[in-house]
């Protein structure tokens, strides 16, 4: 991800480490190779490694990691044959839930559970980044990143239809309802390809059900043939009738749901932190003009949407290249050197007292929250098997669409999970 932060926000964000207290913590704790080593590196072409490779290959001159950029599709597809063929890179980057533990629990990734607190990282990541990480209560890599979810709004379209930040669910439609009569479309949304319009079937989901059945329904643990998802669904449908979402959302692009914003014909969206940066910046736009809430979900704790965002080592890749592999995995999240490299790598950061400049309010909100103790759930489509996930988007696209009552459209998720439960005996 490129960044238009400036040398004033890294010289923040670093005071910010500092000032909160924490450690910059040498790598010296962990083995060094002593020979020559090549880490093979797998990511995203937008993840933003380069200056983070050329500092590291500069203090551990005997050490090259040679990284192969992808596009999102493509990396998961090469995860996908790496795993098949036997041949996964030494170090990949990966998001978590269903798109990590696949590697995980066939054994591919290394578990770094016994080694949490001989790497540090009980010292230099908040705790909500570990919690993240973790598959079946082991950690099988080291977060970087974490990416929380939260509603967007312009403050302009608040001012002009007398709408206060909401504190609860219902304060929030209150301000849907203002906000249609003064002639504003509350939500803009891209749900062409289903995941942003599950960001509020989850939100839902988290509103009625509550965290610990939230979870269990998540997990495939409770049903889905139940009270808190028909009134998810139920709810969905109705803010779409009433206009609260953009007119044929369903087939606008993600990529294009800031337009409606932008042309002040909405007032807010359910948005990812580098929105700040990919969108607002880039179409200089001040970010101050643009404010952020969590989602009023009445719940306690008050969690959001979010995942996070690691680098995983093969469990298969020798001694010494495995040694490297944590070696750069873990000076990627230096407090020190994450306010310097955030400015590539993106925000918040999953390192303790990171917190961007003045000059990025939003991610600055973001990374207070977070440092705060903000909990996370995995969004649906992480929190799923993959083989789910598509049950899910079309059960709700289905409720939208008239296709499927809500009770319908529960009832097709539990039969789709039952039949997968039965073929995974």
């Amino acid at each position: 991800m490129s960044t238009s932060w400036n040398r004033r926000s890294f010289t923040l964000a670093l005071a910010g480490a500092l000032a909160a207290g924490v450690p910059v913590l040498p790598a010296s704790a962990q083995t060094v190779p002593s020979g020559k080593v090549t880490v093979e590196l797998f990511g995203l072409v937008t993840n933003g490694f380069d200056p983070v490779i050329e500092a590291f290959q500069k203090d551990y001159p005997n050490i090259t990691v040679k990284w192969t950029k992808f596009g999102t599709d493509e990396f998961k597809q090469a995860l996908r044959v790496g795993a098949a063929s036997g041949k996964m890179p030494d170090l990949w980057f990966n998001w978590g839930g269903s798109l990590a533990y696949p590697y995980s629990r066939a054994g591919l990734t290394l578990d770094l559970t016994g080694r949490i607190q001989d790497l540090k990282l009980d010292q230099t990541l908040v705790p909500t980044a570990i919690v993240l990480a973790q598959d079946r209560g082991k950690l099988y890599g080291v977060p970087n990143r974490i990416v929380p979810m939260t509603i967007v709004y312009r403050k302009e379209m608040f001012e002009k239809a007398g709408v206060k930040v909401p504190n609860t669910f219902a304060e929030l439609e209150e301000a849907c309802a203002k906000l249609k009569a003064a002639g504003i479309t509350p939500f803009s949304l891209g749900g062409k390809f289903s995941w942003m319009t599950m960001r509020f079937t989850d939100f839902f989901m988290e509103h009625y059900a509550g965290p610990k059945l939230h979870d269990q329904i998540k997990a495939m643990e409770a049903s889905w043939d139940q009270d808190a998802v028909v009134k998810s669904f139920a709810k969905l449908k109705e803010w779409n009738d009433k206009g609260w979402f953009n007119q044929g959302f369903l087939n606008v692009d993600p990529a294009t749901n800031m337009q409606l914003v932008y042309q002040g014909k909405a007032a807010m969206v359910l948005e990812v932190p580098s929105i700040e940066v990919t969108r607002l910046k880039r179409e200089n736009i001040d970010p101050s003009t643009y404010g952020t809430f969590l989602m009023p979900t009445d719940q306690t704790p008050r969690r959001v949407s979010g995942f996070q965002q690691q680098l995983q080592v093969s469990a298969k890749a020798p001694k010494d290249v495995q040694d490297a592999a944590l070696l750069f995995a873990t000076y990627v999240v230096r407090p020190d050197l994450a306010a310097k490299h955030m400015a590539s790598i993106g925000g918040p950061s999953a390192a303790r007292g990171v917190v961007p400049g003045a000059d990025s309010p939003l991610q600055a909100q973001y990374a207070t929250w977070l440092q705060e103790g903000l909990q996370l759930f995995l969004p649906g489509d992480q929190a799923l098997p993959q083989e789910m996930v598509a049950a899910y988007f079309e059960a709700q696209d289905s409720v939208i669409l008239g296709a499927m009552t809500p009770a319908e459209a529960a009832k097709s998720v539990q039969q789709a999970i039952t039949g997968f439960k039965a073929r995974q005996q």
